[in-house]
C-alpha cells in the first residue's frame, strides 16, 4: 500500500491531541537514541584527552558526548511530531504509539523498495566520488593493514546503521523535511488557493532543502580531517543530497521507516563493496 501524500486530506487548523503527539513523539526519540548512544560510545574515548574531562567514568564520557545530540533528537523529533500527521507524512511507529493504526504490512511490502533504492544510491553515488576522486584527496581515513581496515569497517557498522539509518533520518526527514512541507503549506493557503494538503512542488522543495542541509550536515567533520576544498565541499554536498532527496522520496511516497531501511541499505552496501575491495586489492 502506497501513502501518496497528495491523496492524504490534512487540515492546518487541526492537530492530533497533545498526549497522542506526546506519546509518538518518545517512541520516535527512544528509537532515535539507539543512534545517538552508538556513536557517543565510539567517539567517547576521545574525549579523554579533553582538559577537564580527563578522570570521568566511560559512561559519564558517553553521556557527555551523546548531550548535544540527545537535545538536537528531541527537538526535531518534537517539531515532526507537530507537523509531518498534519501534511499526510507518515512513521508506522509514531501511528502505533499515538494510538493510531500503524500499516504494518505497508512496511514488509516496501522493504524490497528501500533495500533496491538504498543499493542503487550508494552506486550512484560510489560512481560520482570516483568521478571527483583526481579533484579531491582523500585516502578514506583508514590507514594500515588490511587486518586493521577491516577491524575499522566492522567498528563502524553499529553507529552507521543505527545513527545514519536511524537518527539522521528522524533529524533530517522528520525533523526538517516535513516541517518545511508544512510551513510551505500553511503559507501557500494564506497567499493562494487553499488546498487540503501540499501541493506536489512544495513537498519536492521540502525534499531538496532538507537534502542538501543533509549535505552541508557532513561537511564540519570532513573539514576537521581534511583541508578544505571547493571541490571537497561540492563533492560532499552533492554526493549526500543525491541520498537524501532519494531517502525524502520514500519518506514522502512511502514511510519514514521505509526512508529508515534505505538509508540503513545504503551502508550495508558501502560496508560490503569497502571490505570486497580491501580484501580483493
Amino acid at each position: 500500500m502506497t501513502a501518496d501524500i497528495t491523496e492524504t486530506r490534512a487540515d492546518d487548523g487541526a492537530s492530533p491531541p497533545a498526549g497522542s503527539r506526546l506519546r509518538g513523539g518518545l517512541a520516535l526519540f527512544a528509537l532515535g537514541m539507539t543512534g545517538v548512544v552508538a556513536i557517543a560510545m565510539t567517539v567517547a574515548p576521545t574525549l579523554r584527552g579533553t582538559p577537564g574531562l580527563e578522570g570521568l567514568s566511560y559512561p559519564a564520557l558517553v553521556a557527555v558526548a551523546a548531550a548535544n545530540s540527545t537535545v538536537l533528537l528531541a527537538v526535531f523529533v518534537a517539531l515532526g511530531a507537530v507537523t509531518a500527521p498534519r501534511v499526510g507524512l507518515r512513521s508506522h511507529v509514531y501511528a502505533w504509539a499515538s494510538g493510531g493504526r500503524p500499516d504494518w504490512s505497508a512496511v514488509r511490502d516496501s522493504l524490497p523498495l528501500a533495500v533496491a533504492v538504498g543499493a542503487a544510491t550508494f552506486v550512484v553515488v560510489f560512481v560520482l566520488d570516483a568521478a571527483f576522486a583526481p579533484f579531491v584527496a582523500i585516502d578514506g581515513g583508514m590507514a594500515g593493514s588490511d587486518a586493521e581496515t577491516l577491524r575499522a569497517l566492522a567498528a563502524s557498522a553499529p553507529y552507521r546503521l543505527l545513527y545514519g539509518g536511524i537518527t539522521e533520518e528522524l533529524l533530517l526527514r522528520w525533523g526538517v523535511m516535513a516541517p518545511l512541507a508544512w510551513a510551505l503549506w500553511w503559507v501557500g493557503n494564506r497567499v493562494g488557493e487553499r488546498r487540503p494538503s501540499p501541493s506536489a512542488a512544495a513537498v519536492w522543495a521540502a525534499i531538496v532543502v532538507a537534502a542538501v542541509l543533509f549535505g552541508l550536515g557532513h561537511l564540519p567533520a570532513l573539514l576537521a580531517t581534511y583541508d578544505a576544498s571547493v571541490a571537497l565541499v561540492v563533492r560532499t554536498v552533492l554526493l549526500n543530497t543525491i541520498a537524501g532527496v532519494a531517502l525524502g522520496w520514500l519518506f514522502w511516497r512511502r514511510s519514514l521507516e521505509t526512508a529508515m531501511v534505505a538509508h540503513a541499505s545504503f551502508h550495508v552496501t558501502l560496508l560490503t563493496v569497502s571490505a570486497v575491495l580491501v580484501v580483493a586489492l
